[in-house]
Order: C-alpha cells, then structure tokens, then sequence
C-alpha cells in the first residue's frame, strides 16, 4: 500500500494517467458510437474523423494517449529504480501480477462471446497477447509491446546508469535508422508501415524517452520546478499542436514515412509534459485528489471501455440512450456527447469494481525489485523504498 507520502508524490503521475485514460475513452467513444448513429460499424480507412478545431482533433488522435502511457511506464520504472540493479525475475514476477489478472478475465471473456468453445490455439493467443478479434480486444496490442518493453528495462536501466544518458540517446539513434532501412527494403512501392507503427520497434523511442525524462527528473527537479509556468504551457501547446497537424494530414490512416518518425516526436512532446508537470509537484484539493483516484484504476478504464461501448452501441441508434443527445446533431457531436454522458460515467463505476476486486488483489502480493547500489540523487522529500511497490504503472 501507498504511505501518505507517497501518494503525495504519486498524484502528478496518476493526474496524467487519469487523462489518458479519459482520452482513450473519448476517442473510442467517438469512433464505435459515432458508427453506430449511422447504424454501422466504424471504417478506419473511410470514416477517420477530420477537424480544424485543435480540442476536436486531440480527441480524434487520441490514440496518442498510448505514447502517454508508454513514456509513463518509462518515467515510473526508471524513476522506482533509482539507478540501483533491478532484479530480473522480481520485476517480471510483479508485472505479470498487474496485468495478467484483468487482462486475462477481460481476454477470457470475449472469447466467451463465440459461439464454440475456444481452442488450445486461441487460449494460447489470449496468454501471449495474440489475441484473435474479440469485441473488448481493441488494446490488446499495447499490453503485447508493455511486455516486451519489461523484458529489455532491467538491461536499459543498467545502460542509463552506468553509461547516462548518451547511451540510450544513440540507441534512439540507432533504432531510427534501422527502421528507416526496413521501410527503403521493402519490396513493395508504398511500404507498410503499421508493424513498424504498431509495434515495439516503432514505440521504443516512446519508453526511452520517458527514461530520458526520469533521468532529467531525478537531478533537475528544481530547476525544472522553476520555470514550470513557461515550459508546462509549451509542452501542452506541442502536444496540441501535434495531434492537430497529425488528424490534418491523415496521418493515422496512411503509410506515409512520416510514421517512421512520429513515434519519436509524439513521445519527445510527452516526455517533456510528463517530466514538467511531474517536476512542479502535486497541487492539494478535493479535485487532485478525484483526479488521482481516477488515474489509479486507469488500467480497469483501459481494459474495460470496450465493453461498455460494445453494450451502449448496440442502443446508440435508438431508445433512451439516444434521446439524450437533441435531434439533429450531427453523428461525431452526438457520439462525443453520449460518451461523456454515457460511456465515461458507467465505464468508471465498472473500473472502480475490477480495480478492487481484480486488480488490488493481486497489486498487493507484489515485492520490491530493486537490489542494493548506489542510488541516483532524488528530492529528498518525497523519497519512496521498495520500487514499484512505491510508484507503480
């Protein structure tokens, strides 16, 4: 469990944690609700949303959120470590303890749609991410690229600490240009470029440069902390700005080559957003405090969404669910309304049960991974033991 202290610390983290899983909630809401006002399912290729206005497009790119969460899993594990060896079984002990149990109940439970029961094939594919399509299934493929981000942190941690920064920095280096030389190989004119996107040769940089951060956070807070009031504006200006040209150019939808290198720039933006509002330390109220709890049960939001939305599409078209929002608005309006409305509220009273009855279960069972060294200097007042058991992602 967390002391006080800890949770004073922790509420910038979970303060950013709330808001991707808001954003991914909102943009999933759009896509599968806003479908299905049109009575169908939602196209990628045909029926991307598109917007000038910058506050629609970041909930249109709201995949973005994922980089979030991949810079925070950087940030949060480097940070928990604290330059000090992490134990390799210990830390894949305790993350197979976070995801596996939710992951797996959600996983099971969409098979259970089928009509036949699932084969050994399938069953196999649910416990090594390879889950074949399901409705709740939509993320899964985010856990797949976590898990292979665990298997390298302990090697990437001993690099930082033992190398600095310079060493992940030409890593990033390196990366980049290979996935450059896969694109120009390929045989075909206008390559692929989703597995490259997709996967965790395309989100590497992502979990890097929350390291990056991490590292910057731990002998620079105060400085940072100093100028938070120019740099925090910025970093949410870019991260605006980012997912605005992105929704502009169709980004998502395309093999454009600009792919190989928009997971580097969306995790620099957030990188930076998380490493300033994290720096500028937690602010005290009722409201930080919501915003926390939320952010704690932010992988139930993440897992769980898809069912919810997958109930409320199939009343979106019609019925009472449907009057809520006024006659004629128009289906990407209408589907964010019935989302905020609808979907956001019943999706947190589904994660609030899961997160106590699945996940805290099993959280609670998890041991410190860190072995004895020489830590990295951290803010003396808001020093945490025990790793992950302190700050957890």
């Amino acid at each position: 469990m967390r002391s006080s202290d800890d949770r004073v610390y922790l509420a910038p983290v979970d303060h950013l944690r709330a808001a991707a899983a808001v954003l991914v909630v909102l943009y999933h809401g759009c896509q599968v609700l806003g479908a299905r006002l049109q009575g169908r399912e939602f196209r990628p290729a045909v029926d991307w949303p598109h917007s000038v206005n910058p506050a629609w497009t970041l909930v249109f790119e709201g995949h973005t959120a994922v980089a979030l969460f991949m810079v925070l899993s950087g940030f949060v594990f480097t940070v928990g470590a604290r330059g000090r060896p992490v134990r390799y079984g210990r830390f894949l002990g305790n993350r197979a303890l976070r995801v596996y149990p939710l992951y797996l109940l959600v996983a099971l439970l969409g098979l259970a749609t089928q009509v036949s029961l699932p084969t050994w094939r399938e069953l196999l594919g649910v416990v090594t991410f390879a889950a074949p399509a399901q409705p709740y299934g939509g993320v899964f493929w985010t856990l797949a690229v976590e898990m292979q981000f665990y298997l390298v942190f302990p090697l990437l941690n001993r690099l930082l600490t033992e190398r600095g920064p310079g060493a992940l920095l030409r890593l990033l280096a390196a990366v980049a240009v290979l996935r450059a030389l896969v694109w120009l190989s390929s045989p075909v004119a206008e390559p692929h470029t989703v597995a490259l996107y997709l996967g965790l040769a395309g989100r590497i940089d992502q979990f890097l440069l929350g390291m990056l951060a991490a590292w910057a956070y731990l002998r620079h807070r105060e400085r940072l902390r100093a100028g938070r009031r120019v740099l925090l504006p910025v970093a949410g200006a870019l991260a605006l700005g980012l997912a605005w040209w992105f929704n502009q150019v169709r980004g998502f939808v395309s093999d454009s080559p600009l792919k190989l290198v928009w997971g580097t720039a969306e995790g620099a933006v957030w990188a930076l957003v998380v490493l300033v509002y994290v720096a500028g330390g937690p602010s005290r109220g009722v409201l930080s405090r919501a915003v926390a709890r939320l952010g704690e049960v932010s992988f139930s939001v993440y897992l769980t969404h898809f069912m919810v939305l997958a109930v409320l599409g199939e009343y979106a078209a019609g019925g009472p669910i449907r009057a809520l929002v006024p006659a004629g608005t128009p289906p990407p309006a209408a589907a964010l309304w019935l989302t905020l409305l609808v979907a956001l509220p019943s999706t947190l009273a589904v994660s609030w049960l899961t997160y106590h009855a699945v996940e805290l279960p099993f959280l609670r069972l998890r041991r410190p991974y860190t072995a004895p060294g020489v830590e990295t200097p951290r803010p003396r007042q808001h020093a945490a033991a025990g790793g992950e058991e302190r700050i957890t992602s």
